[in-house]
């Protein structure tokens, strides 16, 4: 008899394995820089369009899907700005991933039309006035998405809480 432990089968590794929350944001500007977010009344802070990725959707897929979901605008989600991760918490049993797209500027004056029961606002605001209305972890994102929108270069970034 062998003192070497057992190797678990392929299932109980893949069973063993930590479980990820996904979702992936749009980052909106206008011509004069503010940033477009969105309230959900069920939430105390503001947040980005966006939401959960969809079984059989990519993160790309999920941000396009959402800003037409969350805003009835049609355009595909552009550069990856920034990927936030969230260690498991209280607030969440999981990790969590949050992917934020650059969907470039859109003239203010564009129609929004929002989900009834989903979202009860949205207003273009200015970077300064988005980083206290979306609360830290997604301001973190914001100012990440920034960044990488001046640079060229995609953040990595862990938030605090989860903000999903």
């Amino acid at each position: 008899m062998s003192d070497s432990p057992l190797l678990q089968t392929r299932d109980e590794w893949l069973a063993s394995l930590p479980r990820v929350y996904a979702a992936a944001g749009c980052l909106i500007s206008d011509p004069e820089g503010r940033v477009l977010i969105v309230k959900a009344g069920y939430r105390e802070h503001w947040q980005f369009v966006g939401g959960t990725i969809d079984v059989g959707e990519n993160p790309q897929e999920c941000a396009t899907r959402e800003l037409q979901e969350e805003t009835g605008i049609v355009n595909e989600a552009g550069e990856l700005l920034a990927v936030a991760w969230t260690h498991p918490s209280a607030e969440l049993e999981h990790p969590a991933v949050h992917f934020l797209f650059d969907l470039g500027t859109i003239p203010t004056d564009t129609p929004i039309t929002l989900p009834p029961g989903e979202l009860d606002a949205y207003r273009w605001a200015t970077p300064d006035e988005a980083l206290t209305l979306l609360g830290p972890s997604r301001s973190l994102r914001l100012t990440a998405g920034l960044a990488a929108r001046s640079d060229g270069r995609t953040r990595i970034v862990t938030s605090p809480n989860s903000g999903f």
